[in-house]
């Protein structure tokens, strides 16, 4: 028996590692067998009170590993319980350690990625994110965390990178996936960290305006737009005094003007199944607070386009408190075809009849939110909408990205499910569809939940992560 044994099965106390003080021993010795230090060893098997101990006799929290791996690393690794795992992150890195270390044994993988891609420990996630974890990172396949656990199918693990720090504003935008599209032209501007903190209004417009470049929208905005100017303006303003305190930061500003550049839609579900549960009233508040953050820096005279799947109520250019007054009014009733009407009440007053006319004036952003797969029309009906949509879209000369779509489900029915998984999986939507999971109800149970948690989850189906998305 020898002290990786003891710290790897975890016999090692202070009593055994002071006798193995007496010989010329290094505690940051690597083992020849596994290549780990002695505090690897110990992280990668769960023991907690051997990693205590080893740190607090100077074990190094930094020393690499065989493949360049950290203690922390080894900790995303290793099999262990949740709450194990959770505690010695803390300790190593209340040591020193490098959270976002990558492995170049292991894909240039970091630690949260390496926790993404092997275990359902979302509070893992959240933990190291609170502590630093680097999100923007790509290991050698140019991959995020983000886009890892998007490519696993990890509802929950995306939820849980999306919520961090980012924000609130309207409906959904994604960026496109930019290991799947990175022979496109299509560009973002980044999250990352390579981003300068903007301060003032003209640097507002300078970032908008390389974005509008970039993704190819000079068609309609130019340099000198009053609306563009009004935007940055405004934008200026909410981060001299922001009203609402997720809006922290110059990233959170320049990604709510970025959403302000959409016209914003929204689809509501009005069949008779809403009038199950709470569903109705996830549903006003839901919408509510869409239209609060898509009209913080918009001109005064502009707003949200609101319509139904059934009855013939509509709104433009509304505000919350119109909202609120329409959506408090709705009556459950009818269907639910949400294709045939996304054509009918949306697609042809709002961009078919103006492709034709010449009048399309901005991109839209089209939210549509219900508790169920269509009915009666077919179950193809929507995406055979959307995919129509982008045809038109580049018969007319436009950019098929210049209407982007969101599904956001509320209720968690079987077939309602399976409905959005087939949208969420279906390759030829990547590009203008976003489908939110099931969180809609679970985050929106009245006063239950946390206000900024809601609003933190509305801004992330309106500005997911670069990594996640479709194109802006």
């Amino acid at each position: 028996m020898n002290i990786f044994e003891d710290a790897r099965d975890g016999r090692l106390d202070q009593f055994k590692l002071d006798q193995y003080k007496t010989s010329s021993f290094d505690i940051n010795a690597i083992d020849p067998e596994t290549g780990l230090t002695l505090l690897a060893t110990a992280v990668l098997k769960g023991r907690t009170d051997v990693v205590k101990l080893l740190l607090q006799n100077n074990a190094s929290a930094t020393k690499l590993s065989q493949g360049d791996r950290t203690p922390v690393w080894f900790a995303a690794m290793g099999s262990m319980k949740k709450k194990d795992r959770a505690e010695i992150i803390r300790l190593l890195h209340a040591h020193g350690a490098d959270i976002n270390k990558p492995s170049s044994g292991d894909a240039n993988y970091t630690p949260l990625m390496k926790v993404v891609a092997e275990w359902k420990d979302v509070n893992t996630v959240r933990q190291l994110i609170d502590l630093g974890a680097d999100k923007t990172l790509k290991n050698s396949d140019r991959e995020t965390a983000a886009m890892i656990a998007f490519k696993k199918k990890k509802d929950a693990m995306i939820d849980a990178l999306n919520i961090w720090v980012y924000i609130v504003t309207s409906s959904v935008l994604k960026d496109i996936v930019e290991s799947s599209y990175e022979t496109s032209e299509i560009k973002i501007l980044s999250h990352s960290n390579e981003v300068q903190e903007s301060k003032t209004a003209e640097e507002y417009k300078n970032d908008i305006i390389r974005f509008i470049s970039k993704n190819r929208m000079d068609g309609f905005f130019k340099n000198d737009d009053p609306f563009i100017n009004t935007l940055v303006e405004k934008a200026a303003k909410l981060k001299a005094s922001p009203p609402d305190p997720t809006l922290k930061s110059d990233k959170d500003i320049r990604d709510l003007i970025k959403v302000s550049l959409y016209q914003q839609v929204i689809l509501c579900d009005d069949s008779t199944s809403m009038s199950i549960g709470n569903r109705i009233k996830v549903q006003q508040h839901l919408v509510k607070r869409i239209t609060k953050f898509a009209t913080y820096i918009i001109p005064d005279e502009d707003g949200v386009e609101l319509r139904f799947i059934n009855s013939s109520v509509s709104g433009s250019r509304l505000h919350e408190a119109e909202v609120e007054t329409i959506m408090t009014n709705m009556q459950p009733t009818g269907d639910t075809d949400i294709g045939t009407n996304l054509i009918t009440k949306i697609l042809k007053p709002l961009v078919y009849d103006k492709l034709e006319n010449k009048e399309l004036k901005r991109p839209l952003l089209v939210s549509i939110i219900t508790d169920g797969c269509p009915e009666p029309e077919a179950s193809n009906m929507l995406r055979s909408t959307i995919i129509g949509c982008g045809k038109k879209l580049i018969k007319a000369g436009y950019e098929p990205e210049t209407v982007l779509f969101q599904v956001s489900q509320i209720g968690n029915s079987k077939a309602s499910k399976k409905f959005f998984d087939s949208l969420r999986n279906d390759k030829q939507l990547k590009r203008v569809l976003y489908c939110s999971s099931d969180r809609s109800d679970k985050e929106s149970e009245g006063s239950k939940q946390n206000e900024v948690e809601l609003e933190q989850w509305v801004y992330v189906t309106i500005v997911p992560p670069d990594e996640l998305s479709v194109v802006v």
